[in-house]
């Protein structure tokens, strides 16, 4: 099991990184420019601290309403990458393994009506591949963005839709 370091600087002196932030900023604003979008928010972290941040453009092109660091966005399905990388590094632990039934951690799960009498159960690996059986343009994903854990458990034990048995294909 490989352990990635987290970077580090060996020099203490911060000052020399600080004079590095308008050629950043500089960066930030260019890829701006050269880019179809209305606006993009930065920061960079230094030892865990947020040593600079902005925002360039606008956050809404209705309203105008400008990007700022406190600006929030939603990141879409970055977060299937996030995901990823957690699951990875559970598995590393030794505290899940891929080919576990996701029921195993989601107990709501375990009562899911699959599509065939045969169809296998789904399994981490297959929610990392999206293999499960899951249909793509899911009705439930982006409108549940702010339930509750209560209502997420209300909404599988009331059962998920298949647009095939898992494992079958990529959707």
């Amino acid at each position: 099991m490989a352990e990635f370091p987290i970077p580090s600087f060996s020099n203490p002196d911060r000052s020399k990184l600080r004079t590095a932030f308008p050629r950043a900023e500089t960066v930030f604003r260019d890829s701006f420019k050269s880019q179809p979008i209305p606006g993009l928010a930065y920061g960079i972290v230094v030892d865990g601290e947020l040593a600079l941040s902005g925002g360039i453009g606008v956050q809404n092109v209705e309203n105008k309403l400008p990007i700022t660091p406190d600006s929030v966005f939603r990141i879409a399905s970055m977060t299937k990458s996030f995901t990823a990388m957690s699951l990875m590094k559970l598995r590393d632990e030794y505290k899940l393994r891929l080919d576990d039934p996701v029921a195993a951690y989601v107990p709501e799960l375990a009562k899911l009506q699959y599509p065939t009498r045969d169809s296998a159960p789904i399994t981490v690996r297959n929610l990392l591949t999206m293999s499960a059986g899951l249909p793509q343009d899911d009705p439930w994903a982006d409108r549940q963005l702010a339930d509750t854990e209560a209502q997420l458990s209300e909404l599988m034990n009331d059962g998920l839709t298949f647009s095939n048995p898992p494992v079958v294909k990529y959707e």
